[in-house]
């Protein structure tokens, strides 16, 4: 957050640490630790803050309608630019 001022940024760090969105590497690393331990049929998941606690992903993440139009717009957009780097 160098772009903000230092009072600001203090300030912002302070809430998401009181929410729980901020933790010590020692903290989040457990996570990644869980689920790189996870048994191969946990699937669909989000680990979040160890512990083996687990967040199941949203309703919308499995639209299979809207992840085929997010791929083709993604494309879309690399490939235009893609292209405006061969017209400069």
């Amino acid at each position: 957050m160098r772009e903000v001022p230092y009072c600001l940024s203090y300030v912002a760090f302070l809430v998401l640490r009181l929410l729980g969105l901020l933790q010590f590497p020692t903290n989040g690393v457990s996570s990644i630790i869980d689920a790189a331990l996870a048994p191969p049929e946990t699937s669909g998941v989000y680990f979040f803050g160890g512990k083996g606690r687990t967040i199941d992903s949203s309703v919308v993440s499995n639209n299979s309608e809207l992840a085929k139009k997010l791929w083709t717009i993604s494309c879309d957009l690399c490939l235009q630019s893609q292209l405006s780097l061969y017209r400069t």
